[in-house]
């Protein structure tokens, strides 16, 4: 009777032990078992490195862009072939390398090497409209018998913009330094800034640059005004006026509008991340050439120390990823579901990297991004996130690259589920 009952109090402990552990501390499903769920189970993207693979038949049109996402026509040029929502084959290429944008069409016949395909993205955004003539949106509609609004609005970019940029440095940080070697004046952004704002005006019956639908004259303007709204403030920090999104509304409206856009805010869009980085990368060329002492520049705005201040809070989400992945079969459901997509595709290569950031062991590693998975997969189970899994979901969402990597609206989903593990629930910023 005795032994009996040592032997049931010494159950009761073991119970009442086991009821102490954490439910983190039981190792999360297999990659065998998380790729069950049907948002894993996802044919791969008609995206390829370098080159098309020999078994891949070109019946589709190729699109060859910039690999690093920085390249302002490869970026009008993919944007509007999102926009048309068509089939399309992608090649990331170095434009170090090749010429890029250039679009391969599979009738092209002799034509289609790189020395003789158009590069030009206005020529390029013509040549799309007049191969899908049906399919919305129209890049150049006819909003009055006397007015070609797009294509005006196209030609006036140069123009309405500070003049005698630096051509160099066009694609990572437009408009901000002058091929002289001098910086452009404060007066000369918000000149510009008015103008676009005066360009909004003329037509008052939506928010995009003609009105209510998104034109080419968006997908032509969008890369430079993107860069310039992240970027602009970073060199005029105590100037409102230099701000595009806080001191003009109808251009913030613009800005509105763009994120509202599937293809824009599921595909497209960069980070401040991305933005401010390819800034960093432009001053210590432009202050080589500087003209003066006074014309360089010696310092930006500190870095955020809020963790996500790179993204915006994006209210429609989950209804733009809707309507975005609806006609593409190789991505998840849900913004959610497309990360951990990406996080199952690439597990070897971001396991590599957080064993090296982390200090973790590589076993512990490959735990802790399961873990992640398996709570963008089902949040339920994020309250019972070990340490190593909060880290690497801050990792995560502080190492992915958008666009490069994934979206706008997917990154803000690790985001946002990255933070929420965190005790301080501070979530993303809204800047």
């Amino acid at each position: 009777m005795a032994t009996t009952s040592a032997l049931l109090l010494l159950l009761a402990s073991f119970i009442a032990a086991s009821l102490l552990i954490p439910a983190a501390a039981f190792a999360p499903p297999s990659w065998e078992q998380l790729r069950e769920n049907p948002a894993l189970s996802r044919p791969p993207p008609p995206v390829y490195e370098n080159t098309l693979p020999s078994d891949v038949s070109p019946t589709l049109p190729i699109l060859y862009r910039d690999a690093r996402c920085v390249d302002v026509a490869s970026e009008t040029v993919w944007l509007a072939m999102e926009c048309k929502n068509v089939e399309y084959l992608t090649v990331l290429v170095s434009k170090e390398e090749e010429a890029v944008p250039r679009i391969v069409w599979p009738d092209d016949g002799e034509n289609n090497s790189a020395d003789v395909v158009e590069t030009d993205p206005v020529k390029l955004l013509e040549q799309i409209q007049a191969r899908y003539p049906d399919t919305p949106p129209h890049f150049y509609p006819k909003l009055s018998s006397a007015v070609d609004a797009a294509r005006c609005n196209i030609l006036r970019l140069p123009g309405v913009m500070p003049r005698y940029s630096e051509p160099e440095f066009m694609s990572r940080a437009p408009y901000l330094f002058r091929d002289d070697g001098t910086r452009v004046l404060k007066a000369s952004h918000c000149v510009s800034l008015e103008e676009v704002e005066e360009m909004q005006e003329e037509y008052y019956l939506g928010p995009y640059l003609c009105g209510r639908d998104v034109t080419a004259a968006d997908m032509v303007w969008a890369p430079y005004l993107e860069r310039y709204a992240v970027q602009l403030p970073l060199m005029f920090p105590t100037f409102k006026t230099c701000n595009p999104r806080s001191a003009y509304d109808e251009v913030n409206a613009w800005y509105s509008a763009m994120e509202r856009l599937p293809a824009w805010a599921c595909c497209v869009q960069g980070d401040a991340r991305h933005w401010r980085k390819c800034l960093e990368e432009v001053i210590p060329l432009h202050n080589e050439r500087a003209k003066s002492e006074e014309e360089k520049v010696t310092s930006l705005p500190p870095i955020p120390e809020k963790v996500g201040w790179w993204m915006r809070n994006n209210p429609n989400s989950e209804e733009l990823w809707k309507q975005y992945a609806e006609a593409r079969p190789w991505l998840a459901d849900t913004p959610a579901g497309e990360v951990a997509l990406h996080l199952s595709r690439n597990c070897e290569k971001l396991r590599a990297a957080a064993t090296s950031n982390m200090g973790i062991a590589a076993e512990e590693a490959d735990e802790a991004l399961r873990e992640v998975v398996q709570a963008l997969l089902q949040p339920e189970v994020s309250e019972q996130a070990s340490a190593n899994a909060q880290q690497m979901a801050l990792f995560l969402s502080e190492t992915l690259e958008v666009p490069k990597d994934v979206g706008m609206v997917p990154a803000l989903a690790l985001g946002v589920m990255a933070l929420s593990l965190q005790p301080q629930k501070d979530l993303v910023s809204t800047q």
